[in-house]
C-alpha cells in the first residue's frame, strides 16, 4: 500500500506546524501556568512526569535536560509503576506536581494515578497535558483548584494507531512549561527546527525509504541524554507500526556494549542519533569506529545535524541536515528533527510489509487506547 494514503502519514507530516502552534499555546497560558506552579508551596517541590507507553517517554525524553536547567527535582515515572506500587512514588508528605501526559486521557492507569495521588499525597497539584478535550483527564481537571489543563491542538489527538504528533507536541509543551522563564529564546529554537523539517521533508522521506528498503530483521536506535528517550519512543514506533514483525531495541552508545550489543547480526540496522555535545560525540564516534572495524553486513545509519566527514566515513548511510544553527542547539530541540526520520522509517517499512499502519493489529491484541486493565482498590 502507499504509505501516503494513511492517516498516520498526515499526522507525521503536520508535526512542524503543530510545534509552532504549541509555542503560541504555551505563551497564551504562561502567566496562568506560572502562577499555578509558583503557588505550590513546600520545603522541596518535586515534579513528576507520568504517562504510559509513548506518554511515559515524554518524561523520559525531557527530564534530564530540564533537571540541568532548574533547581526543582524533575522525575519521570510511568503511570503503570505508580498504579502497581504507589507507596514507592507517592510520598504523603512530599510537595508534588504530577504532570500527566496523555493522548486520549482515557487510559485506566492515567486516571488511577491521579486518583491515587489525590488520595495519598497531602500537598498534590496536577498539570494535565493532553490532546483530547473530551477525555477523562480533561474532565478531571475541572474538579479542583489544584488542577491545571494544558490542552494540545485538536489535530494532535492522533486518529492513527501510533502516537506521533501527540508525543512530539507534549515534548515541546513539557520543556517550554518547565523552562518558561526562557520561553522566548526556547520558542524560537522550536520554531527554527520546525521550519527546517518542513523544508527538508521530501529529503527526509527519501532517506527513510532507503532505510525501509534494507533487508533487515532487527533495528536498534542509539541516543544519549535526551535522545535516549527519543530512541525509546522511535523503537516503539517500529514495533507498533510493523505489528512486531520487525524487532526493535534502544540504548545509549556506551550502554549498548554492555550486553545489548549481543542482538546485532547481519540483518540488523543500527540507527545512531548523533549528539550536538562535542564531548558526547567523542564516545559516539568511538562506537561507530568499533562497528566499522568489526565488519559484517550490519547496516550503520547515522542521523546528524552538521556535516562531519569522520562520522560519515564510519557509517553505511549518513543523513545530515548540514545546518550550522541546528548543530549549535541543545539536543532536546535538535533531536526533534531526528524524531520525524524515525517515525517515517517505521511508517514506510510497515507499508512495505503489507501492513496497514493505521491499524497494524487488526486482531485487537494491542489497542489504540489500552483495554482490559482492572484497577484494584488501594487500601494501605
Amino acid at each position: 500500500m502507499n504509505f501516503k494514503d494513511c492517516v498516520t502519514w498526515n499526522e507525521i507530516a503536520q508535526q512542524p506546524g503543530i510545534w509552532k502552534e504549541e509555542v503560541s499555546i504555551v505563551k497564551e497560558n504562561i502567566e496562568a501556568l506560572g502562577k499555578f506552579i509558583e503557588g505550590v508551596k513546600g520545603d522541596k517541590v518535586k515534579v513528576i512526569f507520568t504517562g504510559a507507553g509513548s506518554s511515559e517517554f515524554v518524561g523520559n525524553t525531557i527530564c534530564s535536560y530540564i533537571n540541568s536547567r532548574i533547581d526543582i527535582e524533575v522525575l519521570s515515572v510511568p503511570t503503570t509503576d505508580i498504579v502497581s506500587m504507589p507507596e514507592q512514588y507517592l510520598d504523603a508528605d512530599a510537595d508534588i506536581i504530577l504532570v500527566s501526559c496523555a493522548r486520549s486521557g482515557n487510559s485506566p492507569e492515567s486516571v488511577a494515578a491521579v486518583e491515587l495521588a489525590d488520595k495519598l499525597v497531602k500537598n498534590i497539584h496536577h498539570i494535565f497535558i493532553t490532546c483530547n478535550k473530551d477525555g477523562k483527564l480533561a474532565k478531571i481537571s475541572e474538579t479542583g483548584e489544584n488542577k491545571y489543563l494544558l490542552l494540545m491542538p485538536e489535530r494532535t489527538n492522533d486518529k492513527g494507531f501510533a502516537m506521533t504528533g501527540s508525543f512530539s507536541s507534549m515534548v515541546v509543551a513539557g520543556v517550554l512549561v518547565l523552562l518558561r522563564k526562557d520561553l522566548d529564546v526556547l520558542g524560537e529554537k522550536v520554531e527554527y527546527v520546525a521550519s527546517l523539517v518542513e523544508r527538508n521533508l521530501d529529503k527526509i522521506v527519501a532517506n527513510a525509504e532507503i532505510v525501509a528498503d534494507l533487508d533487515i530483521e532487527r533495528i536498534v536506535y542509539l541516543g544519549d541524554g535526551t535522545s535516549k528517550g527519543l530512541a525509546e519512543e522511535i523503537a516503539l514506533k517500529v514495533l507498533e507500526l510493523t505489528g512486531g514483525k520487525l524487532a526493535s531495541f534502544f540504548n545509549t552508545f556506551l550502554g549498548f556494549r554492555h550486553g545489548p550489543k549481543s542482538i546485532v547480526n547481519d540483518k540488523t540496522a543500527i540507527v545512531c542519533l548523533m549528539s550536538n555535545n562535542p564531548y558526547t560525540r567523542i564516545y559516539e564516534l568511538d562506537l561507530l569506529k568499533e562497528f566499522k572495524n568489526e565488519g559484517g553486513k550490519k547496516q550503520i545509519i547515522v542521523l546528524d545535524t552538521v556535516y562531519d566527514e569522520e562520522v560519515k566515513a564510519n557509517s553505511n548511510y549518513y543523513f545530515s541536515y548540514e545546518d550550522a544553527k541546528l548543530g549549535e542547539m541543545e539536543d532536546i530541540f535538535a533531536s526533534l528533527s531526528y524524531l520525524v526520520y524515525g517515525q517515517l522509517i517505521s511508517l514506510i517499512k510497515s507499508a512495505k510489509l503489507g501492513i496497514n499502519p493505521d491499524n497494524p493489529c487488526p486482531t485487537g491484541e494491542v489497542n489504540r487506547v489500552v483495554k482490559g486493565v482492572i484497577i484494584h482498590e488501594y487500601n494501605k
